[in-house]
């Protein structure tokens, strides 16, 4: 409980120095034909929030991404998810905080495949030029992929990511 606990705080931390710091930044935000590496450090991963992606910006507001998730068990298998999504931006709240939308669909392999579908919302905050800070919420439909498992619905899946854009 208190990993989950320190995990949490750490997010919240992470989002709200990220988010204070966005009005004094001085940075543009990626275009079409940028691409776009994202990390979650503090989350192992699901579909609505991969541990790590990869995407590519189609226009200035659209950009398709590949992900991975990885989730070490202390019993039972590891889990491994990998599948793609979709983030369509707003338009922005200032020049350096847009809010996003999104979904993401996935595989997940345990100790059976099983599918995740998700879908979440929030906003990003450029830090400097080629780096962000993006804080969402959103909602996992997940099949874990383990024997007896049944379907979940996680409502409130947050997660925090660091942004590089090339």
């Amino acid at each position: 409980m208190k990993k989950n606990q320190l995990r949490k705080g750490l997010m919240a931390a992470t989002l709200a120095a990220g988010l204070m710091s966005a009005p004094t930044a001085f940075a543009n935000p990626p275009a079409a034909g940028d691409l776009a590496l994202s990390l979650n450090p503090f989350f192992e991963g699901s579909v609505g929030a991969p541990s790590y992606s990869l995407g590519y910006f189609v226009s200035d507001t659209v950009m398709p991404y590949a992900f991975i998730g990885l989730e070490g068990r202390d019993v039972g298998d590891d889990v491994f998810t990998i599948g793609g999504g979709v983030r369509a931006y707003f338009g922005g709240m200032s020049d350096r905080l847009r809010p996003y939308a999104g979904g993401a669909i996935g595989i997940i392999n345990a100790e059976d495949t099983g599918f995740g579908i998700g879908a979440f919302f929030g906003a990003e905050a450029m830090i400097v030029n080629g780096f962000s800070v993006s804080g969402q919420v959103g909602l996992d439909i997940v099949d874990a992929g383990c024997n007896g498992c049944s379907a979940n619905v996680d409502l409130g899946v947050a997660s925090v990511q660091f942004n590089f854009y090339f």
